[in-house]
């Protein structure tokens, strides 16, 4: 049986990414899983099956998110504006990407988890719902709904779907 130590550094890539896909910038990401490995590597008790370990690191880096917002949200007002830049050449495959990322922005937080566990980080259906730590059954629901929302927004169907 493996470490939590050496589960982490197994599953650091796929963390790392899931961690990206919640900041949406690389030094937050790499902020987030320094303050998450320390969180794991300090619990007194954490998983060794490998399965379970990684449902518990993804679970980890999901809760150190969730304060880090929290904490945010009280020091800062919400709403400030980042600035965008756009690319002079733009083909069709950036202009897909932006769709997909705005449909995917434009999805509810519990929805947005979802999709970035199973089609971002492959994870399983299973293996989802222990990091998220809700039934198999919810996964697959806000799976399909997140999946039939982004079609319909990139579609242009329905502009209103999935907005929080």
């Amino acid at each position: 049986m493996r470490t939590i130590g050496q589960h982490l550094i197994a599953a650091w890539p796929r963390l790392f990414g899931y961690a990206l896909k919640l900041t949406r910038e690389p030094e937050a990401a790499r902020d987030l899983m320094q303050q998450s490995a320390l969180q794991a590597l300090s619990a007194r008790a954490a998983p060794t099956e490998e399965r379970a370990a990684l449902a518990y690191l993804f679970r980890v880096v999901r809760h150190a998110w969730i304060d880090r917002i929290r904490r945010a949200a009280v020091r800062e007002p919400l709403g400030q504006d980042e600035a965008c830049s756009v690319p002079v050449a733009i083909d069709d495959r950036l202009i897909d990407a932006i769709a997909v990322r705005q449909a995917f922005e434009r999805l509810d937080a519990p929805c947005r988890r979802v999709v970035a566990c199973v089609d971002v980080e492959g994870l399983s259906y299973r293996e989802t719902a222990e990091a998220l730590g809700i039934p198999v059954g919810t996964v697959m629901s806000r799976l399909h709904r997140a999946r039939r929302l982004m079609l319909a927004q990139i579609a242009g169907l329905d502009e209103t779907a999935g907005e929080e």
